[in-house]
């Protein structure tokens, strides 16, 4: 897997430099857009008739949900309850389960709010309305809330979809922001477009192995071993990261590798005890972070910011081991 994320990390760096100027053009127009719609499938149509190829429209599609659209939390603690449904034959339960659901849908679209579910079949019905390729993926994912252990997984659901002939990973839900509470906070996260499926897979596990869209896919035991990145944030995208806090002596060392790096660290242990960490640049424009270790067992969360006492951004959490 370290091989593999190796490899990865100049083909990142240049890509999110192609990116800016490849997507400007899309994602101006999709983040301004102001066009009347009265469905997804009107929406999708609108959002993507300036576009030819099928990357654009799917990152115009992206863009416009990500903006537009806020996390339902209150549906998310308080999920609206299934009605009883009374029906003759199989096929009409299924009919009636369907109407139910394709409301409940509408309702969401309406409002611009919705879970993850929400988020990931309305981006798949605008896929469809414009011919592109899409899969509504489901399985369990990892986050800085709730990081994954199979005693208390935690349920996701994001997309597949496909240009050029081959599939390609989203997760519109946390490109839109994350949860902090109860509360929605709203974040470009654009490192949920066409993730690289190696580091998708380090915070999602699909249902369905098909969807690690790895050679070599991962079990549930190696899925939750790993250290829990926050690849996706743009702030400080990262390139490249360290397997494990390597010991050495009497500290700990963790590597990132960043397209734009912190200028400050924090270093805590089990979210509440703060450590002395040093950061330092090393050859290959490696961050080099250093801090005592604190035994095994102990997990750290580093976070990185511009202000040494002000606001600063979760990075990854790693398990001493």
């Amino acid at each position: 897997m370290k091989k593999t994320l190796a490899l990865l990390s100049f083909c990142l760096a240049a890509q999110m430099l192609v990116a800016q100027a490849e997507y400007f053009a899309v994602d101006s127009f999709a983040s301004n857009f102001e066009q009347a719609y009265e469905s997804p499938e009107d929406l999708a149509i609108k959002l993507t008739a300036p576009f030819s190829t099928e990357k654009e429209k799917a990152r115009a599609l992206y863009i416009w949900l990500t903006e537009n659209f806020r996390y339902d939390v209150d549906k998310y603690l308080n999920p609206p309850k299934h009605p009883r449904i009374e029906a003759r034959t199989k096929e009409e339960m299924e009919a009636k389960a369907k109407e139910w659901q394709d409301k409940q849908l509408a309702k969401s679209f309406k409002s611009k709010k919705g879970v993850c579910a929400d988020y990931s079949k309305i981006y798949k019905a605008m896929c469809d309305a414009v011919g592109l390729e899409a899969a509504f993926v489901t399985g369990d994912a990892r986050d800085f809330n709730r990081p994954y252990r199979s005693i208390h997984n935690n349920p996701h659901a994001w997309n597949a979809v496909k240009w050029d002939g081959k599939w390609h990973l989203i997760d519109a839900t946390w490109g839109a922001g994350s949860v902090d509470g109860d509360k929605f906070m709203k974040q470009k996260n654009r490192g949920y477009f066409d993730t690289p499926p190696a580091f998708f897979a380090q915070n999602h596990l699909p249902d369905s192995v098909k969807w690690q869209l790895l050679e070599q896919p991962l079990g549930k035991k190696e899925f939750a071993d790993q250290p829990l990145v926050q690849y996706g944030q743009s702030d400080y995208p990262v390139l490249d990261y360290s397997p494990t806090a390597e010991k050495n002596g009497k500290e700990r060392i963790i590597k990132f590798k960043f397209a734009n790096a912190p200028k400050y660290y924090r270093v805590l242990v089990n979210d509440t005890n703060r450590l002395t960490v040093t950061a330092e640049l090393t050859d290959g424009g490696w961050v080099s972070l250093r801090f005592p270790d604190p035994g095994a067992g102990k997990v750290v969360t580093i976070f990185g910011g511009e202000n040494e006492m002000g606001f600063m951004r979760g990075l990854a959490k790693y398990e001493v081991r």
